[in-house]
């Protein structure tokens, strides 16, 4: 998956869980604001882990604690999003 395609899943995912709309999901909001705890965090991993192909551990979301930077991370591109 690309940067793009992980952040959409990922506020779609999110959003789902956390039974909000995607829009209210913001993308350079702390996970933790968002409302994801630390069992939310378990069930993401292993999903994520499912949905890409490849480990990815608790500890990677508590380093990377937006979405923006996860999928950054988790795409190989830990540059910043360009805006405009």
């Amino acid at each position: 998956m690309n940067r793009q395609q992980l952040t959409d899943w990922l506020r779609d995912y999110l959003a789902d869980l956390l039974d909000v709309t995607p829009e209210e999901v913001g993308t350079d909001i702390p996970l933790e604001y968002l409302g994801v705890d630390s069992a939310t965090t378990l069930v993401l991993s292993a999903d994520l882990s499912a949905r890409t192909g490849r480990e990815t551990r608790p500890g990677e979301i508590l380093d990377h604690p937006t979405i923006e930077r996860l999928a950054a991370h988790l795409s190989g591109s830990d540059e910043p999003a360009q805006v405009g």
